[in-house]
């Protein structure tokens, strides 16, 4: 059994004459919680929303649990929760009316949990939604979104308006439930460090495309900036094609590991046919270097 709860195969997006999507392939597996990252323009929230059958694909193939939207059954599209990056509407009502009126719509609504989350977080359920900060509207749909216990989380930009301790807490939630109910969830973010606290898997969405998806623990363990030795200058030669942002200077080159290589690390180094230093990065300087390559 394909154990792919979102498969995308070529889908192609396009707003008049800019391509956001460009044949872009992509697979989540059950029980993953998966990064996406990417420059603000880079169709981040295009690829979310296309995932979740609000904004229309031009062509390709998007299938959940195997199946396309239209033959999605609503047993299943119940099991789904979706966090925008801006939500808007039920101004007029109040929290707690908010909160019960949605979770109907979900056989899986946990009240109880509702409450308690609702509660430990702050949130004045007698509020109007209308009157709530920035960053309480954020935690409202986070926690309707949270409440529904999903087996698919969509989350674009759901830490956005939080300050770092109401981030901490969010996360932590997060990653209880995702142990206690072994849900897939799929979020995009522009800060590395939730990456790290949460996330087993990271893919970079460049060119219209995802460039880059691996295990976190599997990236982190082979990015890394290299000084590679010679006599002059030293031109990228086939044995190094796999580095990125190569760059020539007087006495050799330098140039990162921004992927697992075909072979490890320590392999390709032994190997080499110049002596080389290597230097081991954060995921921080990493995502840096990555958005930057080639701009």
């Amino acid at each position: 059994m394909n154990s792919a709860i979102i498969s995308i195969e070529n889908i192609y997006k396009s707003y008049q004459d800019h391509k956001v999507l460009d044949n872009l392939n992509w697979q989540i597996e059950r029980g993953d919680i998966v990064a996406l990252l990417g420059k603000n323009g880079a169709g981040k929230s295009t690829l979310l929303e296309s995932i979740m059958n609000l904004r229309d694909i031009d062509s390709g193939e998007l299938k959940l649990w195997e199946k396309s939207w239209k033959n999605l059954p609503q047993s299943q599209r119940g099991k789904i929760a979706y966090v925008a990056q801006d939500t808007v509407g039920f101004e007029w009502m109040r929290v707690h009316v908010f909160l019960s009126y949605l979770g109907g719509f979900f056989p899986s609504w946990d009240e109880q949990y509702c409450n308690d989350l609702s509660h430990k977080w702050g949130l004045d359920s007698n509020k109007k939604v209308g009157d709530l900060s920035g960053g309480q509207t954020q935690i409202l749909h986070v926690i309707q979104a949270l409440s529904v216990k999903p087996e698919l989380l969509i989350l674009d930009e759901p830490v956005a308006h939080l300050d770092p301790n109401m981030r901490r807490q969010f996360i932590s939630e997060l990653v209880d439930l995702a142990c206690e109910s072994s849900i897939t969830v799929v979020f995009s973010s522009h800060i590395i460090s939730d990456l790290e606290r949460v996330a087993n898997k990271v893919a970079l969405l460049k060119n219209g495309q995802i460039e880059i998806s691996h295990e976190v623990e599997e990236l982190k363990a082979s990015i890394a900036h290299l000084k590679i030795a010679a006599g002059g200058p030293l031109e990228q030669s086939e044995y190094y094609a796999e580095l990125a942002n190569w760059q020539s200077h007087s006495q050799g080159a330098t140039a990162t590991v921004v992927k697992p290589m075909s072979e490890s690390l320590e392999s390709f180094i032994n190997n080499a046919p110049n002596k080389i230093e290597h230097t081991k990065i954060s995921l921080e300087d990493w995502y840096l270097e990555v958005c930057n390559e080639g701009r």
